[in-house]
């Protein structure tokens, strides 16, 4: 089977979006070439060897997915283009928005993509690898193995760092973690080996389980997880001393209403996907549902928040 790469122009606030309108249209992965990323990593001395060079334009994000040339393929073209048009009207700036295509024989695009991920230091100990590249782990890091695949989330955007960097600071002591948006499962991985009892994860997307319960065989962890296909209100019974939640902040907004819920007095909330020009208004509609800021960190473009739920404020 051939393959037709889809390309597209954007820049650091449509990144998301636009992943997940590729995984909405059937891609299996997306991959994001963000040169301000690069040159970070290029800066930080965690890469040991690489001949790629630091960028001066840092604004133009590319974003790059696969989908197999078959009788569904125009439609999910004019899928992608009309939501991608569509954003606009959701307040999201699509950047340049240049669209292109490429056919990719399969035998290519076998073990071409492969050359875009390495091992990525994360936070203060997460190291997330590829399965095919060797690191050799200090005694402090906790080494995560996931492969890019059908859910994004692989920790290294910012709103996934920054979620992993709060969620390494409070995950002491916690007895059970709520993913909400679960996606790949990395929040619900790095909570197990952060010695989190329990963890559970909710989507939308059925697709999701298998990936998570793949992810989670691959990095030795059998027991004491679940993933929950549908939404928060009606398919949640438990309460959480810990939720993690990384997704577009007014998908964040709508859940203000519901998560308490599912949350113990006293639970750490981490809310991540958060526009730092958002930022301010998100945490005072936060604060009217109980949740008192604890801490919030930035990267580039991106705000992350921790609360603390006190059901009696």
């Amino acid at each position: 089977m051939n393959w037709q790469e889809i390309s597209i122009q954007t820049n650091h606030e449509a990144v998301e979006a636009i992943s997940n309108i590729f995984q909405e249209i059937g891609a299996t992965g997306v991959i994001i070439e963000d040169p301000l990323l690069v040159n970070q990593y290029l800066d930080s001395g965690l890469w040991d060897y690489t001949d790629i060079e630091k960028s001066e334009n840092t604004e133009v994000v590319i974003i790059k997915a696969y989908l197999p040339v078959d009788a569904y393929l125009e439609d999910r073209i004019l899928k992608f283009q009309a939501q991608v048009e569509a954003l606009e009207s959701f307040g999201i700036n699509k950047g340049l928005g240049i669209i292109s295509y490429q056919d990719v024989a399969e035998e290519d695009w076998a073990t071409s993509w492969k050359q875009y991920f390495h091992p990525v230091k994360i936070g203060q100990r997460i190291v997330i690898k590829p399965s095919w590249e060797d690191y050799q782990a200090s005694s402090e890091e906790i080494i995560i193995e996931l492969d890019p695949g059908m859910a994004f989330g692989t920790g290294t955007h910012e709103t996934t760092s920054l979620c992993v960097e709060l969620l390494e600071k409070y995950s002491a002591g916690k007895e059970n973690l709520l993913d909400i948006g679960c996606g790949s499962g990395i929040l619900m991985l790095i909570g197990k080996k952060m010695g989190i009892n329990n963890v559970d994860g909710i989507d939308i997307d059925p697709n999701v389980k298998n990936v998570v319960i793949e992810n989670m065989q691959r990095n030795h962890i059998n027991e004491n997880y679940n993933v929950i296909i549908g939404n928060l209100v009606d398919d949640v019974d438990e309460k959480y001393d810990i939720i993690v939640s990384n997704i577009l902040v007014d998908v964040l907004t709508q859940l203000l209403d519901s998560i308490e819920t599912v949350l113990k007095d006293g639970a750490i909330i981490i809310f991540s996907g958060i526009l730092k020009e958002k930022s301010e208004d998100f945490i005072k509609m936060a604060e009217t549902h109980s949740f008192i800021e604890i801490e919030r960190k930035e990267k580039n473009k991106w705000s992350a928040v921790a609360f603390k739920y006190e059901k009696d404020k």
